[in-house]
């Protein structure tokens, strides 16, 4: 009597992740990595056997680009979806996050937020929900927001100055103009207003997202009585350098006086 193999298990179908980030624009450089990381997530737990829990399932990534344009985040967002992604993760920068939240609430996707630390991106979709406007919150986060963020800041300010031994009265603060730099600001002088701190607020700045040439607004810090100055940006030392050096190279050390006295 001839046997015949047992019956093989079916492979469980992929669970498949829309992961869109900056890959282009000016946030491609922390786009790209955010991509990589999730990559390699992605590999480490398909070599693993994939999620235990939905039978080994392996992950399958479907990328998006958001340019670093809000527009366009929405936009990627949508294809995304329409090519089978069960979930969303992304995109780094709040603005494109934010407009991500409502495609995500209207096609009922999941979207776990890295990053994008602006608060509303959460907070408006959670009252929302509590006030019955929207049966189900499809959109949280595994990062700080904005208000955390000013909380710390004021309290480090103030450790760091006692660790020095300096006691500095004037502090500038200085943030990118858009949804993530505006939200962080805010959340710095609530901080600030509710702590009490011994240094005060004497100027806030804003400096426009993607920062170009950035002397008008370093001269504006130095006038301020030679502050202190707290940034707040995705990428603000790094911009503040940038400028330092080509105000250098045009003759003017003005933007390097002013990191300089930070």
């Amino acid at each position: 009597m001839l046997g015949f193999p047992l019956p093989l298990r079916a492979q469980a179908p992929p669970f498949k992740v829309g992961v869109v980030h900056p890959m282009t624009g000016p946030l491609a450089e922390p786009g790209q990595a955010c991509r990589l990381g999730a990559t390699m997530a992605a590999e480490t737990i398909n070599a693993a056997g994939g999620i235990k829990a939905m039978g080994g399932a392996k992950l399958e990534l479907i990328f998006g680009d958001t340019q670093t344009k809000p527009d366009v985040g929405r936009t990627e967002a949508e294809r995304v979806i329409n090519q089978g992604a069960q979930m969303l993760m992304g995109s780094f920068d709040s603005g494109s996050t934010a407009a991500m939240v409502p495609v995500a609430q209207q096609r009922r996707v999941p979207f776990l937020v890295d990053i994008a630390a602006a608060d509303p991106i959460t907070a408006n979709v959670a009252k929302a929900v509590k006030e019955g406007q929207q049966k189900v919150q499809y959109v949280y986060r595994n990062f700080p927001t904005g208000a955390s963020f000013g909380i710390k800041a004021v309290q480090y300010f103030s450790e760091v100055f006692k660790e020095a031994g300096v006691a500095p009265k004037r502090v500038v603060l200085m943030y990118c103009n858009d949804l993530f730099g505006q939200n962080n600001a805010k959340g710095f002088q609530a901080a600030h207003a509710a702590a009490k701190p011994s240094w005060e607020i004497v100027d806030v700045i804003p400096w426009p997202e993607p920062p170009q040439d950035l002397s008008t607004e370093g001269s504006r810090a130095k006038g301020s009585s030679s502050p202190r100055s707290a940034s707040s940006a995705w990428r603000s030392w790094a911009s503040w350098a940038r400028a330092a050096r080509a105000s250098t190279r045009r003759g003017s050390s003005r933007c390097s006086r002013t990191i300089s006295s930070s």
